[in-house]
């Protein structure tokens, strides 16, 4: 059993999933989704039972071959990202085909609606910025998008099979969106040397180089700090994050302080007055 959000999230999630195993793609397979809160207190999924191990997990075993896994991982990626969007919409036809610039105004807009309803305008800046560079990323083709596409989301089953999970956060946007996102919680979370092999497997997977990926790493980071302040003025599963994420932050303060720098390094950003508010409130 798995806990699903509201019961929006879970029928978008469960939806996504269905249809992720039609076309051929390797997510475990749903045999209920529950909206109903008062069983457990929450909507669930009820899937089936992955024998085996995560990623992560396999990649930080001692003699894995981690470039040929983050080769997989990258593949793996592409082949979401190379899917029928249009598959996954009642009605594609809300993304105009004549309009490239559609995707990422509108990804812009909904960041700014984020700011305004949690009082969040600190973060203004980071979205000028942002606004100020649109005219350099048209989208050429809108993706299917995972949203937080990680190796501990990828369960290898007992005969070298993956299983994607956690679809909560999927949507149709610019790949490289769900690519930049990827790149910043390994860069967060482990080191700038495991980031651009991410990059490398996935430029490899896709066979030429990603354009402009730093412009959507600062999306990422502006996604991330929303997701930071948020979670610690209103909770965690506000921004649909699970319980317990604010501990967790607490305990892993020092990704916090890397995002920060490089925020400075590719956007030449410092906002002091957040900085201080989060080394504040994790002391």
């Amino acid at each position: 059993m798995y806990a699903s959000g509201n019961s929006e999230k879970a029928e978008r999630e469960s939806m996504v999933m269905k249809k992720l195993s039609e076309v051929g793609y390797p997510v475990p397979r749903v045999l209920l989704t529950e909206t109903d809160e008062s069983i457990f207190g929450h909507p669930f999924m009820i899937m089936n039972r992955i024998n085996g191990n995560t990623l992560e997990e396999i990649i930080s075993m001692p003699g894995a071959d981690r470039g040929s896994w983050i080769d997989f991982f990258s593949r793996l990626f592409v082949e979401l990202h190379h899917l029928d969007w249009t598959y996954f919409m009642s009605n594609p036809q809300v993304i105009p085909a004549d309009d490239p610039y559609f995707i990422i105004n509108k990804t812009l807009a909904d960041f700014r609606i984020t700011i305004d309803r949690f009082g969040k305008r600190e973060l203004i800046p980071i979205l000028d910025w942002l606004k100020s560079r649109v005219d350099r990323v048209p989208c050429k083709q809108p993706s299917i998008t995972h949203g937080d596409f990680h190796p501990m989301n990828i369960l290898i089953d007992k005969n070298g099979n993956p299983f994607v999970i956690d679809w909560g956060a999927s949507n149709i946007r610019d790949f490289r969106y769900d690519l930049a996102w990827t790149l910043l919680l390994t860069r967060a979370y482990s080191t700038r040397k495991n980031r651009d092999m991410i990059l490398d497997g996935y430029q490899k997977a896709v066979g030429h180089t990603i354009d402009e990926i730093e412009y959507f790493e600062v999306i990422a980071i502006l996604r991330r700090l929303l997701d930071v302040l948020i979670s610690i003025d209103e909770g965690a599963t506000s921004r649909g994050l699970r319980e317990g994420a604010v501990e967790l932050m607490r305990e892993q303060l020092g990704h916090i302080k890397v995002i920060f720098h490089l925020l400075e390094e590719m956007a030449s950003i410092r906002i002091l007055k957040i900085e201080e508010e989060i080394d504040t409130f994790f002391k």
